[in-house]
């Protein structure tokens, strides 16, 4: 739990600072390598940024926690852009698609028949970031099936949004 919200913290501090410069960690973690590996940051012209993270069972050190995240890939994106007096504002976030690396498409699992443990962490995740953006922040979850898509065997998984494809080649580190 620790490492999702460490992960939540990263990706909120690199959508805060929205800018084209970064940096590589110097001796980083297996922890940070997978975080680093999982969150990915999108910086587009004009200010946007897009911020798509997978928690992935590798990121997770709760035994518990990693059979669910491997039947269940669970998604989180942000969308903000930096207006001409560099406020942030953040895009409500649509028409996110998923497929495996084949092309197939995969299945968004119904609010009504997600597992309890990954209702209480996004809605752990959605309370730290209306407190940490005054209630501004605003990201997509999702929860969806896992089909073919496993983060600890050779395959890929692939986000759609706004016009991107974001890849994730798996197995991804950690495994």
């Amino acid at each position: 739990m620790r490492a999702l919200v460490s992960f939540l913290a990263l990706a909120l501090l690199l959508l805060a600072m929205a800018v084209p410069a970064s940096a590589r960690l110097w001796k980083p973690t297996q922890q940070q390598q997978i975080a680093d590996y999982l969150g990915i940051t999108h910086n587009k012209p004009a200010g946007d940024a897009v911020v798509v993270s997978w928690w992935a069972s590798p990121l997770v050190t709760a035994p518990t926690m990693r059979p669910i995240l491997d039947k269940y890939l669970v998604l989180s994106i942000a969308h903000t852009r930096r207006g001409t007096d560099g406020v942030i504002s953040w895009d409500e976030v649509q028409g996110v698609k998923l497929s495996d690396g084949a092309g197939n498409a995969l299945k968004e699992v119904s609010p009504d028949v997600i597992p309890p443990s990954l209702v209480g962490m996004i809605a752990t995740q959605e309370a730290t970031v209306r407190q940490t953006t005054q209630g501004r922040g605003k990201i997509y979850w999702s929860v969806w099936d896992a089909g073919p898509v496993n983060a600890c065997q050779r395959g890929k998984l692939v986000v759609s949004y706004d016009g991107e494809d974001y890849s994730y080649d798996t197995p991804v580190p950690g495994c």
